[in-house]
């Protein structure tokens, strides 16, 4: 691995990113890429759920609370 390349884990937080960003659904990605999700790795499908749910969750914070006060309540 070069210095500049992602680890799995790394790239599987910047598609969550991507996608949360631009609202589109795992389930939607794999389709369009015509993947069965019930083949894709499940540790891999589990590590994107728990990224997206936690993003989502920290977005509705920030936009309730604010920027400063999100982690607070």
């Amino acid at each position: 691995m070069t210095d500049n390349a992602k680890s799995d884990s790394q790239t599987r937080l910047l598609l969550a990113q991507f996608l949360f960003a631009n609202n589109v659904e795992i389930e939607a990605l794999y389709r369009a890429l015509g993947a069965d999700l019930s083949n894709a790795d499940s540790e891999a499908v589990s590590h994107m759920a728990g990224i997206i749910d936690g993003v989502a969750l920290a977005t509705a914070k920030i936009r309730a609370h604010g920027i400063d006060d999100w982690t607070k309540n």
